[in-house]
């Protein structure tokens, strides 16, 4: 997450409105097209997803990616911020942050709520998880979702790792005490790995793409 000038896009320096205005969206675009929007504007007003939509798909073909690619970003975060409300049970604070500059893409979607391994746990398939790096592995697998046997709720976060398949360079998970990261390099196959870090409350997901 870091800029040209070395300074990473997310710190705190650059997002002073995040720290001082956590209640409404804003976006900007100078030096680079940003913005953070909380997941209960979106929730409250869709007009404020819809405004997002519009600037994230002009915005990220005008840094160099295809329409086809800008599709897949909005289809990812609609689905990230969409399973904050379903499962997070605090989607009050739940947030979408996102920078852009010329042939690259990153972006957060996060909240303070139950975490992962506390939701899946309420499917008794799962009941018995103890481990929240396997959570997040669970998570990142085909068909794994908190509902025991209702249909037409979540499948886990497999879709969006085949819709960003050959775009997202990083993706970054993080849920209580364990985090996972999926590193893809040119021309190679991704590279995985699950491990252990201080206790963070909610979840989080970063991801971060290359035209």
């Amino acid at each position: 997450m870091q800029t040209p000038h070395g300074t990473g896009w997310l710190d705190p320096r650059h997002f002073r409105r995040f720290l001082t205005n956590q209640e409404a969206a804003w976006f900007c675009e100078e030096p680079h097209p940003s913005g953070f929007v909380p997941v209960a504007a979106m929730v409250s007003n869709p007009l404020v997803w819809t405004d997002m939509v519009n600037r994230l798909k002009r915005w990220s073909v005008n840094a160099g990616f295809s329409s086809d690619h800008s599709g897949k970003f909005v289809a990812a975060i609609g689905e990230l911020w969409g399973n904050v409300v379903e499962h997070s049970q605090r989607s009050d604070t739940g947030y979408v942050a996102f920078n852009l500059e010329p042939g690259r893409f990153e972006f957060v979607v996060a909240d303070h709520g139950v975490g992962v391994l506390a939701s899946l746990k309420s499917n008794p398939v799962y009941a018995h998880l103890t481990d929240h790096g396997r959570a997040i592995e669970l998570i990142l697998s085909e068909g794994v979702s908190r509902y025991f046997t209702e249909r037409g709720h979540g499948f886990g976060f497999r879709p969006l790792l085949i819709g960003l398949a050959n775009i997202a360079r990083e993706l970054r998970f993080r849920s209580g005490d364990h985090g996972r990261e999926v590193i893809r390099t040119l021309g190679g196959s991704p590279a995985s790995r699950t491990y252990e870090l201080a206790s963070l409350p909610g979840f989080f997901c970063s991801v971060t793409c290359l035209a």
